[in-house]
């Protein structure tokens, strides 16, 4: 049986999380659900790192067997917008991940984005 390793890692205050990083893992507790399912032969670990506000960089971030999804689908560079819901969280200015997928910039996780990255891990391993 093939492992993976799903890390998800978003912003948490007190319980909380901002509406970009809860659409994000909505999507992503969905995909390795289903793919789960659709895939016996592979067996997904889900880990959600909460992270506090010194971390908010490494807010909406998703690795696969530790590498940044990004890098996994060569996407290019990081980017970064406003978050207001997690500005409207802290109190103050707040910068954290978006993607890129099929050339647009999206603020959450495109569920056919962790999907082509999961088979692309698959296949590679």
């Amino acid at each position: 049986m093939r492992k993976i390793l799903v890390e998800y890692l978003r912003l948490e205050k007190e319980g909380n999380t901002c509406s970009r990083c809860a659409s994000s893992e909505d999507v992503v507790k969905r995909v390795v659900r289903e793919f789960s399912e659709e895939n016996p032969g592979v067996e997904i670990e889900l880990k959600e790192i909460p992270l506090d506000e010194k971390r908010i960089g490494e807010s909406n971030t998703l690795r696969i067997n530790g590498k940044d999804i990004k890098e996994i689908l060569k996407t290019g560079e990081e980017i970064k917008t406003l978050c207001v819901s997690g500005c409207d969280m802290i109190g103050g200015t707040m910068y954290c991940n978006s993607f890129v997928y099929k050339g647009k910039v999206v603020d959450s996780l495109p569920e056919e984005m962790l999907r082509e990255a999961l088979r692309l891990v698959i296949d590679k391993a």
